[in-house]
């Protein structure tokens, strides 16, 4: 029987490597560009944060800007149409742009916000002209009346927005309007007592009473004035009752201080007191 001692060996064989699965290298992939992604994302957001970005956006936008102005696309004329009222120097005060600056660099916007906030300009419109004219159009507020308040006048255009005017001497010829909230509703009352041009040569005033109804005062022959009470609903019809009146029987040529139009299809009309007749008694209606 043989000895198997000291006899040849077979080396035992090498283990296997076990198999990587196939969705491990996409991985692997993605995990590395999320790295770099974040590195970079991170300097962009230190370059953002830290206002370098905005700095460099704007030299460049500031030095193409140039570039155009030299190239002939820089302001050399500014054109205004529809000026009236508007002061020629505070116009150019807030338009502030010199001769020669870009044109393509003028924020319309932003110009035409500042030409608006002057007093006399209700809107405006702004346009480049290329290559170097800055068109604005302006259309400015039409004075309509004078606003009595706190014992002061103020003018006030169609809108009811106050104009801010020292000289209102230049406006005398207008009707005064008072009461809260009367020069919102001047524009319509004035249109309606247009509808008679007669009586509206002599309007004076007009009073916003109660926040519902008009009184209109009318100058008179003998230099005083005449309180016209419309009523708060039909105040058309009844002011061309009144024009009608005045016309057929000369009502407002009379002696007389006020005149009742609140009742419909009625007219009631006050005299003055008697002059002989004590002080302390008021005058009639007939």
């Amino acid at each position: 029987m043989r000895s198997l001692i000291g006899g040849t060996r077979k080396p035992a064989p090498r283990p296997r490597r076990r198999a990587r699965p196939d969705w491990l290298a996409p991985v692997a992939r993605w995990t590395a560009g999320a790295v770099v992604l974040a590195g970079l994302g991170g300097a962009i957001g230190w370059t953002v944060e830290s206002g370098h970005a905005v700095r460099i956006w704007e030299t460049g936008v500031e030095g193409l800007h140039r570039i155009t102005a030299d190239a002939g696309l820089a302001v050399d004329d500014i054109l205004v149409a529809g000026r009236g009222e508007t002061d020629p120097e505070d116009l150019l005060e807030v338009i502030g742009i010199e001769r020669g600056a870009p044109i393509l660099q003028v924020d319309l916007d932003a110009l035409r916000e500042r030409v608006t906030a002057l007093p006399w300009v209700k809107s405006a419109r702004v346009e480049r002209h290329l290559p170097d004219t800055l068109f604005i159009e302006l259309t400015e507020r039409r004075p309509l009346a004078l606003w009595q308040r706190h014992r002061a006048l103020a003018l006030v255009d169609e809108d009811g927005v106050v104009i801010p005017d020292r000289e209102l001497g230049r406006f005398s010829s207008l009707p005064i309007v008072i009461g809260d909230g009367a020069p919102e509703r001047a524009r319509d009352a004035i249109a309606m007592l247009a509808g008679e041009p007669d009586l509206l040569t002599r309007v004076r005033a007009l009073t916003w009473i109660g926040d519902r109804r008009w009184t209109i005062r009318l100058d008179d022959l003998q230099g005083g004035g005449i309180d016209v009470q419309l009523p708060e609903s039909g105040a058309a019809a009844a002011w061309s009752q009144l024009a009608v009146m005045d016309r057929d029987h000369g009502v407002l040529k009379r002696d007389v201080t006020a005149v009742d139009l609140r009742i419909p299809n009625q007219l009631i009309v006050r005299v003055p007191s008697d002059p002989a007749a004590p002080v302390a008694k008021p005058g009639k209606n007939t």
